[in-house]
């Protein structure tokens, strides 16, 4: 997700054993990375960096008319962006399409996501702009 967010590639080094076969233990990595790509694979795949660089809290990626925030390191349930270029329309939780709520105005952008709706690896916010 950071890599995306920055508007690169991630390349997994995993290389074979000298029997030709993958460690165990990656091979388990690599089946949950490839279980979550399969579900929010559209929020980095074929994506560039997001109109706010990499923050603390996480990052954002963006493709077409829709902006994907990844909270990644975010405890509070209301978190303000400055104000972006595009004006929002819609946000909604990327996982179920839940509706979120958002004040966007001269100051910035505030989402508000209640504390049952986080996820614990990447809360994904997705943002239509016009």
């Amino acid at each position: 997700m950071k890599a995306a967010g920055y508007g690169a590639n991630f390349l997994l080094n995993v290389g074979p054993m000298p029997n030709g076969k993958i460690q165990p233990e990656h091979v388990a990595l690599l089946k949950q990375m490839g279980e979550w790509t399969k579900v929010n694979g559209e929020t980095i795949y074929g994506t560039r960096g997001g109109p706010l660089s990499a923050r603390e809290w996480g990052v954002m990626t963006q493709k077409g008319n829709k902006i994907y925030v990844h909270i990644l390191n975010w405890q509070d349930e209301t978190l303000t962006l400055p104000k972006l270029s595009k004006k929002v329309v819609s946000a909604k939780l990327f996982s179920n399409k839940t509706p979120i709520k958002f004040l966007d105005n001269e100051f910035g952008l505030s989402l508000k996501v209640p504390k049952v709706m986080m996820n614990d690896v990447d809360t994904i916010l997705e943002l239509e702009v016009k």
